[in-house]
């Protein structure tokens, strides 16, 4: 039998969940859509049985096996909690929530409840970071040191949702990128110094530009730096550019877009390919969500795992608002 699904924000993000569940046939049945805007859902095309403006009103009215919530990031606490307190499994988009206190009380509940949440960092599938992610795994770069990631993208229309937050380009992009490096290190962060600001010509709301300091528990050290308020470059990947550069003893390896190059020791240069893209991001996670709902099977993105993610979040928000370095286990052990 299909798992029946019920998608939460016909937004953009929205639109891909509604796209690959019906793609994922059959195992997965789009069952119900939810948006508070009735309008989303006529242009997203769903038929009138399936549309709603409440979850509870579609929990009540279909049968849901699960949720995928897509909503504002804003919105994420409450509609999740809206389906765990029924028991019904979540994939919730990223971030998991604002506030760190929400998300250690919806893994609470959730576990509970013995019922799976899971977190879309669909960002860890990229064919970019599971190569470079093997390549560490396989000890080609040796001890990895330092790690330095780079984010532009110019002057762009955001979503409402996203332009009235503060530390905007923190919620939008660099949730992504955190997440991914504490995935190919496989280890925390465990001190943070946060800028968080906006230049003096920017347009956009206080937070469109982001520099951090971090240090994980592996003794590696990262510089990062992203920003929606970059000039010049808008004719190359929708004016989007990308630079990793991950430092270990035996090579370091250059990320750039969906090239890597590796520069082992006393070698040349080298191009290291991808490989193929055999499904897409979203199907990994819908995999993952299907054998765990399914077959019980535990998910690499868990909302227990994601935890420590909003907490590196959430030591950005304060170390630049506080002015000082702050440890995310410590925010951690606090709740």
């Amino acid at each position: 039998m299909a798992i029946r699904i019920a998608v939460v924000g016909l937004g953009c993000r929205g639109r891909d969940w509604v796209r690959e569940v019906k793609a994922a046939a059959p195992a997965f049945e789009l069952t119900a859509c939810v948006d508070v805007d009735s309008g989303a859902l006529q242009r997203a095309g769903i038929p009138n049985d399936q549309c709603f403006t409440r979850l509870e009103d579609a929990l009540d009215s279909r049968k849901c096996d699960g949720v995928i919530v897509a909503s504002p990031a804003e919105y994420h606490a409450t509609t999740c909690d809206t389906a765990l307190s029924r028991k019904v499994p979540v994939l919730v988009e990223k971030p998991f929530t604002l506030q760190l206190g929400d998300a250690v009380r919806l893994v609470s509940l959730a576990e509970s409840n013995n019922t799976p949440l899971l977190v879309a960092q669909n960002y860890r599938y990229l064919r970019s970071f599971r190569t470079v992610k093997r390549l560490i795994d396989e000890g080609v770069l040796g001890d990895v040191a330092l790690v330095t990631c780079h984010y532009f993208r110019p002057f762009h229309q955001m979503a409402a949702s996203l332009a009235k937050l503060q530390h905007s380009v923190l919620w939008g992009i660099s949730v992504h990128h955190l997440d991914a490096i504490r995935y190919v290190l496989g280890a925390e962060f465990t001190r943070v110094v946060a800028d968080s600001f906006t230049t003096s010509w920017g347009r956009l709301p206080r937070g469109a530009s982001l520099q951090l300091m971090l240090s994980m528990n592996n003794d590696t050290r990262v510089s990062y730096s992203a920003t929606y308020e970059s000039t010049g470059h808008t004719l190359f990947e929708n004016g989007q550019e990308f630079y990793a550069r991950f430092i270990g003893e035996r090579a370091t390896l250059h990320v750039f877009h969906r090239w890597l190059i590796l520069w082992e020791n006393g070698k040349l240069p080298r191009l290291v390919r991808r490989g193929s893209r055999k499904k897409s991001e979203e199907r990994v996670l819908l995999d993952q969500f299907e054998r765990a709902l399914v077959h019980g099977e535990t998910p690499e993105v868990t909302g227990r795992d994601n935890l420590q993610t909003v907490a590196v979040l959430e030591a950005c928000v304060r170390s630049s608002v506080e002015g000082r370095s702050i440890n995310p286990q410590e925010l951690l052990r606090e709740h």
